[in-house]
């Protein structure tokens, strides 16, 4: 088993291969930590949700530099994304699920969803986005 708190890093420039990358970071965590299954469920859901909007939209057809950072701590498994792409134009708070003919926008209600904690925020380094599971079943 991994020490707590041994940030697993993933650094990489969007393009096809990033939801794949993405998920290997999160296997490699997962055969390092004993975390329950419902919890690696929901950590795999949310984390390529938020991990395939910011491919889509955050840079506007063009790629954008990734970073994300899987931390597992005693209580939780936080997954931080940052990237320098354009603004985010949402309000976390405030995500809700389309109506059922609609196609698009689950993503974030999704990921709001199954998780403790969902929250962005913008700053000079460009958008962060902080994923928050606890490890309790």
């Amino acid at each position: 088993m991994a020490p707590p708190d041994t940030p697993y890093v993933l650094h990489t420039t969007t393009g096809p291969e990033t939801l794949d990358a993405i998920q290997q970071t999160l296997d490699d965590v997962w055969s390092a930590h004993d975390i329950p299954d419902v919890v690696r469920m929901h950590m795999d859901l949310a984390v390529g949700e938020i991990g395939a909007n910011i491919i889509e939209h955050s840079g506007g057809g063009k790629p954008v530099h990734l970073r994300m950072e899987v931390h597992v701590l005693p209580e939780s498994v936080r997954a931080v994304f940052t990237d320098d792409g354009r603004p985010a134009p949402v309000d976390v708070s405030q995500t809700e699920m389309p109506d059922g003919l609609s196609e698009r926008g689950r993503g974030l209600a999704i990921a709001h969803r199954v998780l403790d904690e969902l929250s962005y925020r913008r700053d000079s380094d460009g958008n962060h986005w902080t994923l928050v599971r606890s490890r309790a079943e």
